[in-house]
Parts: structure tokens; sequence; C-alpha cells
């Protein structure tokens, strides 16, 4: 599902970890990036960030598969997929685990774990959605900009929560979103979404 913080994830495990390895690239939106330009883009991007060179041009899909495999065959590379959302795509960016070298990690966030499952991947990590607590703090980080809101709006910040069903990207947009209105204002957003919704 979206919204689960997925990018989020990867993005932050990217960052901890990328200076192990002797080329990284994170590689975003694969969804939207294939649908707008295709696969040749997504392979230039790859190829230019991990070999660090700008100036290589990718001919075609096989010459980008070609290029992946002989030239990073012996580099430790982290590699992050995100929003992958088919097989294609995988393939032809990181097909096996013989296209890197020793050491080498990729990270593919997806909505469709049968997808991880076709590339016979080492593990796989269910992003779950907040519990009521998690929720709880996070919109009110947002919407108040501090751990409590006041008495008067708290059970309206619960059922915010409620609505949002434990989905980072939802809690934090309801919280910004009512962040500095008044209760009436709330009152008003949260009637407009009970309507949205049945």
């Amino acid at each position: 599902m979206g919204g689960m913080g997925k990018t989020t994830l990867a993005r932050v495990v990217y960052d901890m970890v990328s200076n192990q390895f002797e080329a990284c690239s994170f590689i975003a939106n694969i969804r939207e990036v294939y649908k707008k330009y295709g696969l040749l883009r997504l392979q230039q991007t790859l190829v230019n960030e991990l070999l660090m060179d700008k100036d290589m041009i990718v001919q075609d899909a096989d010459n980008g598969v070609l290029m992946i495999k002989n030239r990073l065959s012996h580099k430790k590379v982290l590699l992050v997929l995100d929003d992958v959302n088919e097989l294609d795509q995988m393939k032809k960016l990181a097909g096996e685990n013989d296209w890197f070298g020793l050491g080498s990690s990729v990270i593919i966030t997806t909505r469709d774990e049968h997808l991880l499952m076709s590339r016979k991947v080492d593990g796989v990590y269910k992003v779950e959605g907040l519990n009521c607590d998690e929720a709880l703090h996070l919109f009110n980080m947002k919407a108040f900009g501090k751990e409590n809101p006041t008495k008067d709006y708290l059970e309206l910040s619960k059922a915010f929560v409620r609505y949002a069903n434990g989905l980072p990207l939802a809690i934090e947009i309801l919280g910004s979103f009512l962040f500095n209105r008044s209760i009436a204002e709330w009152e008003s957003e949260f009637d407009r979404l009970k309507e949205f919704s049945e």
C-alpha cells in the first residue's frame, strides 16, 4: 500500500550504510519514471551514478544490461530500486546477484510482494502501519508542533488518527493541513472526510 513509509525507510537505511560501499545509487519513483520515460532513462541513471561517469550513454535496454553486468560485477555497490511495479524493471536494472561485486546490496521497495518472490530475494521486510500511540504522536507533532494537544482538540485528534488508519503519509498530511486551524475548521474537515469515505 502507498503511504506506508517504504521509501522513507529505504532512504534512512541507504543514508546509514552508503559509506560502506564503493558506489551507491538510490533510484526513486521507478513506477513513475518508467511510465513517463521508459526503462532506458532508469538504466542511464543507474550507470551514471554507480560508475560516476556522466558521459557514458546507454544505447538500448539490452546494451544497458550488458553495461551494468560488465562494469559493475567487481564493484561493491548499494542500489535502491524504489517503487518497482514490473518484473522487467528488476530484470533490466538488477537481474541477478552476480551483476554486482561481492558484498553488494540491492534494496527494492514495491507494493507487490510477488515481484520480490520472482527475483528470489534474500529477505522481505513488510512495513506495518503505525499503532495508535505512534500515530497520535506523529499527528500531534504535525498538527500542534508538540506531543500533546490541548484538551479541546484531543478527541478530534484521535478521530483523525483513526481515520488515517495507521498510514504515516496520511497522518502527516492531515496533521500538517490542520496546523493552526480552529476547532470549527477541524470539525468541518472531519465531516467532509467522513462524507467522502462513505
